[in-house]
């Protein structure tokens, strides 16, 4: 069984990470830790000067890579591991790494945005909810606490 865990670095997608670890050890699969740099966000860093383009991409890509680091870091040996870096459209990337990896499942962090926060910034947990053609499981931002 191998999981599919796109990252960003933030809180939610550690705590899905490590969902999918105990998962993955407790089923003997092995996790594949992706990080997509969204050009369309390196795009709007530049602010629309063309020049700044490569600079931005660069800082995105150095900031994926160190992402992914410390993810492999995070995990150490307790399953096989391995990562993707890749560019373009988040939830598109995470349904074309996902066939390329051969995942059965995707594990996904997500904030809790709403109202207008969801709105401007999207969602790719519910994009990739959406589109997945594989079982998705999303890791909600905080713990629901006992009644």
């Amino acid at each position: 069984m191998r999981l599919l865990v796109p990252i960003d670095g933030y809180p939610p997608s550690m705590r899905a990470l490590d969902v999918a670890v105990e998962f993955a050890a407790a089923r003997g699969g092995d996790v594949v830790i992706c990080y997509v740099v969204d050009l369309a966000e390196v795009a709007v860093l530049t602010g629309g000067e063309a020049q700044l383009l490569p600079s931005c991409l660069e800082q995105a890509e150095s900031r994926g890579n160190a992402i992914l680091a410390a993810a492999l870091s995070h995990v150490g040996s307790r399953v096989h591991v391995s990562t993707r870096r890749a560019e373009g459209e988040p939830v598109e990337e995470i349904e074309r790494l996902a066939a390329q990896t051969g995942a059965d499942i995707v594990v996904l962090g997500s904030h809790g945005r709403s109202g207008i926060a969801r709105a401007v910034m999207g969602s790719v947990a519910e994009g990739v909810v959406r589109r997945a053609p594989i079982p998705v499981i999303v890791v909600p931002a905080k713990q629901l606490e006992a009644a």
